[in-house]
């Protein structure tokens, strides 16, 4: 099984910063999101080199989990701290959900209007670091103003991890998990497996993690990426530390 931490060489298949990730049709996606990085899922599974997903940062929330505010727009591929994407034959994000799962600049809160424009600005900021140097930085609104060079991911590939992402808030209805309670016994096997997602029947394997802020001025500790191949579908959750 393939597995790396502290990725700070890209690999073949990825690129930072990816253009032209979600679908023609939804293009108010791009309102809501950030493409951070493509990656060939051929590097975690061989027999799906061609496959490109891509790791996107939510620009909301301000407070709170994704989704929080907006339950009435829920569907059977999102809820609180979930959302999920089908993958196109030609590698672009279809969105499962409804369009006002996302609250976006219609926000009535002066904080949260800042933190939008914030959380674009770093992004720019990063991209244009990127492309001056060839590395990842990040504007952190925990720094001194300052670009510091970050990981483009904390995890690929491996065994989907355990966290308070799990259940922080329920799955939505189109999918299944169950959690191994012996997850943080020191005395498991290394390889045994602690979290089991499926739509289904079929499992979900992770893909990746990185925290929102190695790349924007804030976001979640753990931006939890998976892929469930027969279905094409893109799941993600978010740990908050």
């Amino acid at each position: 099984m393939f597995h790396q931490t502290d990725v700070r060489t890209l690999l073949p298949g990825m690129l930072p910063f990816p253009t032209d990730v979600f679908v023609d049709d939804q293009p108010w996606l791009a309102a809501h999101l950030l493409p951070l990085l493509s990656i060939d899922l051929g590097v975690l599974r061989p027999e799906l080199a061609g496959t490109v997903a891509t790791m996107l940062c939510p620009i909301e929330p301000y407070e709170g989990c994704i989704g929080d505010e907006t339950t009435e727009h829920h569907n059977a591929f999102t809820g609180s701290n979930w959302i999920a994407f089908e993958l196109t034959g030609d590698n672009r994000m279809r969105f499962l959900g409804n369009a006002g799962y996302f609250i976006g600049d219609q926000v009535d809160d002066t904080d949260a209007v800042e933190h939008i424009a914030e959380m674009r600005e770093s992004y720019a900021k990063a991209h244009a670091y990127f492309q001056a140097h060839g590395r990842l930085a990040s504007y952190s609104r925990y720094g001194d103003g300052e670009p510091g060079e970050q990981a483009y991911l904390d995890t690929l590939g491996g065994q989907i991890s355990g966290g308070n992402w799990t259940e922080t808030a329920e799955i939505p209805p189109a999918f299944e998990i169950s959690l191994d309670p012996s997850m943080y016994d020191r005395d498991r096997p290394e390889d045994a497996e602690n979290v089991r997602i499926t739509r289904d029947g079929k499992p979900f394997f992770a893909v990746a993690e990185v925290a929102g802020y190695n790349w924007c001025a804030a976001g979640a500790d753990a931006i939890v990426m998976l892929y469930e191949p027969d279905s094409r579908t893109v799941l993600f959750s978010y740990d908050w530390t």
